[in-house]
């Protein structure tokens, strides 16, 4: 189950916006984040606070399902090398930051980007500034669509 990728449902599409379940912040990050890019063990180690019976609860749920794409990092999740986290930005902290403080209001929106730029700021190191860019690049892809969101990616190198 761990070697598996999972997608978004439509029902998961629809609560990140409704936001009905009580689902706790890592697993509402999880579902904001998940996508079949990576295997469930590779996004167990990317949002802290996530265990494997939370990927049980979100799938009970309908939130997501298995992907039809096998993910291609599967097999490296099954022989733990490094203890190191699965998304590595290209971009050093100043310059993730850099990025998505000018980019949060440029592809949001005035408002909406600011609130996206005090969440950059709440960061405190790479790892949480990480996460941050992950969440987004899944907003990005809801306002903007998918070419966008993968533009948005490659430029932090994610």
């Amino acid at each position: 189950m761990l070697e598996q990728a999972y997608v978004k449902t439509e029902q998961g599409r629809a609560e990140i916006k409704a936001r009905a379940l009580p689902l706790s912040r890592s697993l509402r990050n999880l579902l904001l984040v998940i996508d079949d890019s990576k295997s469930a063990q590779q996004w167990l180690g990317l949002v802290q606070g996530i265990t494997a019976a939370d990927i049980d609860f979100l799938v009970d749920q309908g939130l997501i399902a298995p992907s039809a794409r096998v993910s291609s990092a599967a097999g490296a999740a099954a022989t733990p090398a490094a203890p190191l986290p699965a998304v590595v930005p290209s971009l050093d902290y100043q310059s993730l930051y850099a990025y998505l403080t000018a980019a949060a209001r440029e592809h949001l929106g005035l408002i909406k980007g600011y609130r996206w730029v005090l969440d950059v700021e709440r960061c405190g190191d790479l790892q949480a500034l990480t996460q941050l860019a992950l969440r987004f690049v899944e907003e990005v892809r809801q306002a903007q669509g998918e070419a966008v969101a993968r533009k948005v990616r490659q430029s932090m190198g994610l």
